[in-house]
């Protein structure tokens, strides 16, 4: 029987004899009988009884353990010094240590010696960690903090904390120039955790770099109204405003120049998820699959698992464009996603969720005016730095100009460059000054151009054997390329809007299977003499 078994028992026989004693007068006869009974003398009966009709249960009268309480120190107070200064002050600004026991050990008995003091067991000494790293538990237990459950991330308000995450789409997508097969887009999601509303995405087909992460931020703090009216999907997406916490990964570029500075403009704190463990960033991960689960639909769709997808042959049967897609997946977000039920939001929509908590005015949405929109954009975009020429600023092969640059050319001033990838006819420079100028072509004539453009002509040009790029090349070939899209554009509304009339005209169905019809050369009419000898042919002889 271990020495707790045998504690419980001498308690339970205690509170068994005193038990039928009641709470009246007791005797000393009663008492003798029961100090024989416990083996005790008639005086402890009467103290025992005390702490039982003060707590009639059978652990007031269990036996205390002998030797000294637990807590009481016995060293002298000289060695009690240096073993708490070794273990609260030596020990935390030591970080590299590889056996800090071992180590803890011998600075306390170096110390002892010097002050001429008998060293302590080394028993002691790792109780007295022990005793140390308990309390230290036992603060962090009295955090506000603790009150959050491990393995949970939770938000009160809207904004309060917001995940970013990348994740490669599962459908090849085409071009629209010659509708080859151009690969797999890269897909980039800011989720609320607070209301699990998407405040914005951003679809490309390079890899996510600073640029996507800015072009995300500017979308999810900006109205989405223009860019719902230029991918032209008809939806409501009232979700914006600045985030307070960013929940990112240990990518690089949610680590660059531009992110930072610009969330230390306005007052983003970036939190980073612990290396190789996803599962902290359980809330847009999740949706990433849902979205990718309603992407299995899609044509071209290859699937979750790369297994099975030589047999899907996705390529052929891929027909959506990177602006269809964007398109697309903008309709499944606004007007699906956010109005289904959320089992994290107890059977609310995310829509419904947000509309709740952000009644009372948000001191974290911009300003409604157009220069606090422009400086929050300018603050996110991709950087580049250049050196003013004499004929200007030369960014990617096309020309930018500014009356300031007659000055700024004389000394080729140094200047940081802005740019919008989605639209390169303007930049956005400053000398050091923190004053940023609007810069646009040097050649006015020239149309808007997207970076994503900008590279395909690029890449059409270099295919053709050119080695020398030119603005003026760049530019030809977009115009190209759009040209050849509007006109697939108008074949295609052509097509739709045939297929939807139930009678044809007879002469449109003739033009269609005879489309030459009525139109005969001279040569066509000429009439064949049956009668006239068959002309022989020189042919060769096997």
């Amino acid at each position: 029987m271990t020495a707790l078994q045998e504690t419980d028992s001498r308690a339970a026989k205690v509170a068994g004899i005193l038990r039928p004693l009641g709470r009246g007068p007791l005797s000393k006869k009663l008492a003798v009988v029961a100090a024989n009974l416990l083996g005790v003398h008639w005086t402890t009966v009467y103290r025992l009884r005390r702490k039982f009709l003060a707590n009639p249960v059978a652990s007031a009268v269990a036996p205390k353990r002998r030797g000294p309480s637990k807590g009481d120190r016995r060293l002298g107070r000289a060695v009690d010094t240096v073993i708490d200064e070794v273990v609260h002050v030596w020990l935390p600004t030591q970080r590299q240590l590889a056996h800090p026991a071992t180590d803890l050990v011998l600075e306390v008995r170096r110390r002892c010696e010097l002050a001429g003091l008998q060293p302590p067991s080394r028993t002691t000494i790792g109780r007295r960690w022990a005793q140390h790293r308990e309390a230290d538990a036992l603060k962090r237990a009295a955090a506000p903090d603790a009150l959050t459950a491990p393995g949970s991330l939770v938000a009160k308000y809207p904004l309060e904390i917001v995940q970013v995450d990348h994740t490669q789409a599962d459908v090849v997508l085409v071009s629209e120039y010659d509708r080859k097969v151009i690969g797999r887009p890269w897909l980039t999601i800011a989720l609320d955790v607070a209301t699990r509303c998407v405040l914005s995405f951003y679809v490309g087909m390079d890899r996510p770099g600073a640029a996507t992460v800015g072009l995300l931020l500017t979308r999810a703090a900006l109205s989405k109204a223009p860019w719902l009216a230029k991918i032209e999907a008809d939806a409501e997406w009232p979700m914006r405003g600045i985030p307070r916490v960013l929940h990112l990964d240990n990518a690089a570029e949610f680590k660059s120049r531009a992110l930072r500075s610009g969330c230390r403009e306005f007052g983003i704190h970036l939190m980073y998820r612990p290396v190789g463990r996803p599962h902290f960033g359980g809330h847009i991960e999740r949706l990433n699959r849902t979205l990718m689960e309603r992407v299995r639909g899609l044509p071209g769709a290859t699937g979750s698992s790369p297994k099975g997808r030589k047999a899907r042959q996705s390529e052929k049967t891929a027909s959506l464009t990177l602006r269809e897609f964007e398109q697309w997946l903008a309709i499944e977000i606004a007007r699906r996603y956010h109005h289904v039920p959320h089992r994290g939001l107890l059977g609310a929509t995310p829509a419904d969720t947000w509309r709740m908590l952000a009644r009372n005015p948000d001191p974290r949405q911009l300003p409604a005016s157009t220069d606090a929109e422009l400086r929050f954009l300018i603050r996110f975009l991709p950087v580049a730095q250049r050196k003013i020429q004499a004929d200007g600023l030369t960014l990617f092969h096309v020309r930018y100009w500014h009356p300031i640059f007659v000055a700024w050319r004389q000394t080729r001033r140094a200047v940081t460059v802005r740019y919008h990838p989605e639209d390169l006819s303007r930049v956005f420079v400053t000398a050091g000054s923190g004053e940023y100028l609007e810069v646009r072509y040097a050649d006015m004539r020239r149309p808007a151009i997207s970076l994503f453009e900008h590279r395909a002509a690029l890449q059409a040009i270099r295919s053709e054997g050119q080695r020398t790029v030119s603005e003026a090349m760049i530019f030809r070939t977009i115009e190209e390329q759009r040209r050849v899209i509007a006109k697939a554009r108008q074949i295609t509304a052509r097509a739709r809007r045939r297929s939807r009339k139930k009678n044809v005209p007879l002469e449109e169905l003739l033009d269609r299977i005879v489309p030459f019809r009525g139109e005969t050369t001279e040569q066509q009419a000429e009439t064949v003499d049956y009668a006239a000898p068959v002309q022989a042919f020189d042919v060769e002889q096997w």
